[in-house]
């Protein structure tokens, strides 16, 4: 990893642990949904950090540089990232399909008792 590269990432590390930290702040970022964010920022600092050792781990599993590990992990990721949130939006689909349900039956049941 060229000198150029270490400090790109870790200054991208920095700005998300930073970018992170303000947003759990400010009450916009649930802290449940957000360790992961920091996890990952304190990964790519740590990384970045000791780049031999992330040129040891690529170079094991045949990536051509370390820079391309970095991208295929941070690629893996957001894969699991989106695959949670997926789960997430199906489980809030249900709950206000059940919702729906209850709401619709409580309204009917008002209507049938006015008449």
């Amino acid at each position: 990893m060229s000198f150029q590269q270490q400090c790109f990432f870790i200054a991208a590390s920095i700005f998300t642990l930073v970018f992170i930290i303000f947003k759990i702040r400010k009450h916009k970022l649930n802290i449940d949904d957000s360790i992961v964010w920091i996890l990952w920022s304190l990964l790519l600092l740590i990384f970045s950090l000791f780049p031999s050792f992330v040129a040891k781990i690529s170079s094991m599993l045949g990536f051509m540089s370390s820079s391309n590990f970095i991208l295929c992990l941070f690629v893996f990721f957001l894969y699991i990232i989106v695959f949670s949130q997926n789960i997430k939006i199906s489980e809030l689909k249900q709950k206000n399909t059940e919702l729906i349900q209850k709401l619709s039956l409580k309204e009917y049941q008002k209507k049938n008792e006015n008449l």
